[in-house]
């Protein structure tokens, strides 16, 4: 049952997201005089009226519960989400083909966001300080930034109860086997196909698959095991590989191993079974945020030597000291046979069907007292305004000016290092960039996902050192890579970090982004690197571009592409960082 009282506060809070997220991608020029009060006027002629603050992004936050909308001298609170982006279908600039896509995922959207408030509202923030990384995952949000986070475009209510990960769902993986001669795999060179299903099964179930093989006649030496998510099967591959299953090329084995639970990312597996043995990322032909959820065959000749490369650097360098890389310890994709022969075809049909095994967040904080948890944590707040962060800086027994401190030594100091000295770029988003916690303080960052959100830079060392790596890897100038750091970590997590902070710990924005600002600066200092600094990779810039990601959204619509989007440029805003350093209010 749907009560009108929580669908109403799943719209308003979607108005208020959009009112603030469009006013930061200047689509919307809200006005005011007291800097409390706002008043988005449209083209359509309708106006939206609320209160919030102006924050040191620029962008508006908004108080959901505010919003009004008037239209022809008539003002009624927002109920409808759906009205608010027909009203402002000018300033979007959506033609009513993408408008009506957009709407379908928005409803797909505030569906899963009213299941998420009748799940987890009621979890306050002390209670999860005991909880694992995993755990913490299911109640969180989604992506701050992108308006319409859990779209989800063809799954069902009975898809959300059983895959969807806020719902905590167990799953257990079909196997297929398919011949080792036409898949792509390649693996770290101790791991072996034992290795991967011992860390997929336990010893009864692998004597149970190991008897399929011999009844089947299948040979390991002749063929690879792939897991495949239960939705992929039965929406695609079953279908889609018919002819693959007839041939003998790929074998339906059934049902085997652990039981998995689905991160925030949905495609990437934990198991529960045997918690700390490697992570599955599935392939899940379903629009979610930006893109469709496959797996790209290009980078699995390559995401093991990645992972190694990754850990050498750190490794080998003192400012690293506290990182930690999540390796891929194998992968395999399989290409439908027809849809390859296609090159420009939209790259969801190249995607089916592949794994990729990495290790586990837990495996690299097992120790006492430990616990790994996305940085995308740390703008959840409970149902009582309560921030995650705060709860543990409470318990941490630092000042919150020290732990802030702590993190950015140990996440973002490490971030730019990789940058400025190896030209590696990773795109640190909220999932990717892993904080790893000693008695509540921050002890380490995990990094991960190097499937396409690692890049070079075109002047890397790594271009002429690792021909292979470059080869397989983007290459971009050293201007757009930084933005992998500053648009990934700063805009996307810090922004709505220092935001929270403000709203429920009563800590300053300026004083946040001084504390990072005091971080960068001692960096640059002690390492060298801000001697002679070109300025398109200096993070203490006095401006720094906008990236938008909504709007390319709006753009480019619903239609296949051959290509993932990318996101655009607005104008220059001013920095943050700078605006701490200087105390400006």
């Amino acid at each position: 049952m749907i009560s009108k009282s929580a669908w109403l506060k799943v719209n308003q809070k979607l108005v208020a997201k959009s009112l603030q997220e469009l006013s930061y991608e200047q689509l919307l020029k809200p006005e005011t005089q007291d800097g409390v009060n706002f008043i988005v006027r449209l083209k359509s002629g309708v106006e939206y009226h609320y209160r919030g603050w102006q924050g040191i992004w620029t962008d508006v936050k908004v108080v959901a519960n505010s919003i009004v909308r008037v239209e022809k001298g008539v003002t009624q609170k927002v109920d409808s989400a759906g009205q608010f982006f027909i009203d402002s279908q000018a300033e979007t600039a959506m033609d009513d083909i993408i408008l009506g896509n957009f709407l379908e995922e928005m409803h797909n959207t505030l569906y899963s966001d009213l299941r998420m408030e009748q799940l987890h509202t009621e979890r306050p923030v002390s209670e999860m300080l005991s909880w694992s990384g995993l755990k913490t995952q299911g109640v969180l949000n989604g992506h701050p930034k992108l308006l319409l986070n859990k779209g989800r475009i063809t799954w069902s209510e009975k898809d959300l109860q059983e895959y969807a990960p806020e719902s905590l769902p167990k799953l257990r993986l079909h196997w297929v086997a398919i011949r080792r001669d036409i898949a792509i795999y390649a693996a770290m060179a101790d791991v072996t196909t034992d290795q991967i299903l011992s860390q997929s099964m336990d010893q009864a179930e692998l004597t149970r698959f190991n008897a399929t093989l011999n009844d089947k006649g299948i040979s390991k030496n002749d063929f690879v095991f792939v897991p495949v998510h239960p939705w992929q099967w039965d929406r695609f591959i079953q279908t889609q590989f018919a002819a693959d299953l007839a041939m003998g090329r790929m074998i339906s084995l059934g049902v085997f191993g652990d039981t998995y639970q689905p991160q925030i990312s949905i495609r990437t597996l934990s198991n529960i079974s045997r918690p700390g043995l490697w992570d599955i990322k599935l392939p899940l032909t379903i629009l979610n945020t930006s893109s469709i959820r496959g797996i790209a065959a290009k980078y699995i000749p390559v995401g093991h030597e990645l992972s190694t490369e990754m850990s050498q650097i750190c490794a080998d360098d003192e400012y690293l000291t506290n990182v930690q890389i999540l390796n891929e310890k194998a992968g395999v994709s399989f290409q439908h046979p027809v849809y390859k022969q296609v090159a420009q075809a939209p790259y969801r049909y190249h995607e089916y069907l592949g794994a990729i095994w990495r290790e586990c967040a837990e495996s690299k904080a097992a120790q006492q007292g430990e616990v790994a948890l996305l940085t995308g944590s740390f703008f959840h707040r409970d149902g009582q305004n309560q921030s995650l962060l705060g709860a543990y800086v409470k318990a941490s027994g630092l000042t919150m000016r020290q732990w802030l401190r702590q993190y950015f030594d140990v996440v973002v100091v490490p971030l730019y290092h990789l940058q400025l000295k190896y030209g590696i770029g990773l795109v640190s988003h909220g999932q990717n960039i892993v904080l790893k916690l000693k008695d509540s303080q921050p002890a380490g960052v995990i990094l991960k996902d190097f499937q396409g959100d690692l890049r070079l830079s075109k002047k890397s060392p790594l271009v002429e050192q690792s021909a292979n790596l470059a080869k397989h890897l983007l290459q971009l100038p050293p201007n757009y890579l930084i933005h992998d750091l500053y648009t990934g970590h700063f805009v996307t997590v810090l922004r709505f970090i220092s935001e929270v902070l403000k709203e429920c710990d009563g800590f300053s924005e300026y004083e946040f982004y001084q504390i990072l600002g005091e971080s960068l600066r001692d960096y640059l200092s002690t390492s060298g690197f801000g001697v002679n600094m070109d300025d398109s990779l200096n993070l203490l810039a006095e401006k720094m571009p906008r990236v938008l990601v909504n709007k390319v959204r709006f753009k480019i619509g619903y239609a296949d592409s051959a290509e993932r989007p990318v996101p655009m440029v607005g104008d220059e805003l001013l920095n943050p960082i700078v605006l701490g350093l200087k105390g400006t209010l």
